[in-house]
């Protein structure tokens, strides 16, 4: 409670920032000392909430991919797990690009600046918003690896002694039925989670080749520096992408637990409480990303405003 008292304290009190019209008094050098150790106390501040909101996000994720993996369909749950496993992949691939959106205003940051941040401050935060789309890509891989394949089961079974000609019955095999149920959500999610490693792939393609286009054309050492490491990670990325892809297509399936309707059941009522609980939690972290973006530009305004004073 003290922690979240001092930061509405310093979110209230006086802002002296560059002087907007030239009639305006010249600020104090003392208060705007102050004002920028205020500022730097509020910054401190939202990033430890944001670390402590990020953190609880990933181990509750991690905590639901992980039971999720290790659990299957039987007979009683019909398809209700591997269709908890479809609305999970689909949440990660949300939240996924939802990153990625985030890291290309990012990157636009860095060409076209609209908050005075550094540079060191830029690649800082796209980089871990990279940490943070390569592990939804694994937990997708990782879901993905747990849904059923296909199994040689008969179609049909002979109920009776064996002998058609004294009455005995044809019927189709319950597990073939089971499986074919159980595969054809898998093949769908597969295809589509392929789609996606391509998609990813050609994206990367051409981003190498416009980059290789800017090095030529880089005017200081640095910029072609910057562009050179950037082809490079991409060139690395692309390399994971082809081993994922080949991974998913291989479409080999991780061990799972068969569970009953019930437990399957208890675990979809426990999926959803989680879910709506990790909703809140994201849209308090990147509400306080938005506002710890604009309080590190701010804090450089005034710092910059403070260097020139002297």
């Amino acid at each position: 409670m003290s922690r979240l008292i001092l930061l509405f304290a310093v979110a209230l009190a006086p802002v002296a920032l560059l002087p907007a019209q030239s009639a305006a008094p010249a600020p104090d050098k003392a208060l705007l000392k102050a004002q920028i150790e205020a500022r730097e106390k509020r910054a401190d501040l939202l990033l430890d909430e944001i670390r402590s909101t990020d953190s609880r996000i990933e181990d509750t994720i991690d905590a639901l991919v992980g039971a999720l993996r290790s659990v299957g369909d039987s007979k009683d749950s019909r398809t209700k797990v591997v269709r908890m496993k479809e609305q999970t992949i689909d949440a990660l691939q949300k939240n996924l690009a939802y990153f990625d959106q985030r890291r290309a205003a990012m990157k636009e940051e860095l060409r076209n600046p609209r908050l005075n941040l550094t540079e060191e401050e830029k690649r800082r935060i796209i980089t871990r918003f990279d940490e943070r789309i390569e592990k939804r890509v694994r937990q997708v891989l990782e879901l993905n690896k747990s849904l059923p394949t296909h199994k040689d089961y008969e179609q049909y079974k002979v109920v009776g002694g064996g002998n058609l000609w004294h009455g005995d019955t044809i019927l189709e095999n319950e597990d073939f039925k089971q499986n074919k149920r159980l595969t054809s959500h898998t093949n769908t999610q597969r295809d589509e989670i392929a789609k996606g490693l391509q998609d990813s792939l050609s994206r990367l393609d051409r981003q190498n080749r416009t980059l290789q286009s800017q090095v030529q054309s880089a005017t200081s050492d640095a910029a072609r520096s910057a562009l050179v490491a950037e082809i490079a990670n991409n060139s690395a990325l692309i390399k994971t992408r082809r081993a994922q892809l080949a991974q998913t297509l291989a479409r080999s399936e991780t061990p799972t637990r068969p569970i009953s309707g019930k437990e399957a059941q208890d675990l979809d009522s426990a999926l959803r409480k989680s879910i709506d609980g990790l909703r809140r939690e994201f849209t308090t972290l990147f509400q306080s990303y938005s506002v710890l973006l604009n309080e590190r530009s701010a804090l450089n305004n005034a710092k910059a405003a403070l260097a020139a004073m002297k």
